[in-house]
């Protein structure tokens, strides 16, 4: 799951893929801003054909994290 998601925000955000590890934090060490979020989250739920509602995001911290909550959302 970890690679899937590392890809699509390698490809969507323009990363270099050494940069993203699981402990990668999306804001601090990324600086995603809120409108490159919605674009990669846009990405991972065309990808895997779920939804991810934005109040599931607030706890999310590191690559790990939302990976974790995709396969929770994809088992659902």
């Amino acid at each position: 799951m970890f690679e899937e998601i590392r890809d699509i925000m390698v490809s969507t955000l323009d990363l270099d893929e050494d940069a993203v590890t699981p402990e990668t934090n999306l804001r601090t060490d990324l600086d995603i801003d809120s409108l490159d979020l919605v674009e990669f989250v846009s990405e991972v739920e065309d990808h895997f054909g779920i939804m991810i509602p934005q109040d599931s995001l607030e706890g999310i911290q590191t690559v790990a994290d939302f990976a974790a909550l995709v396969e929770k959302l994809k088992l659902a």
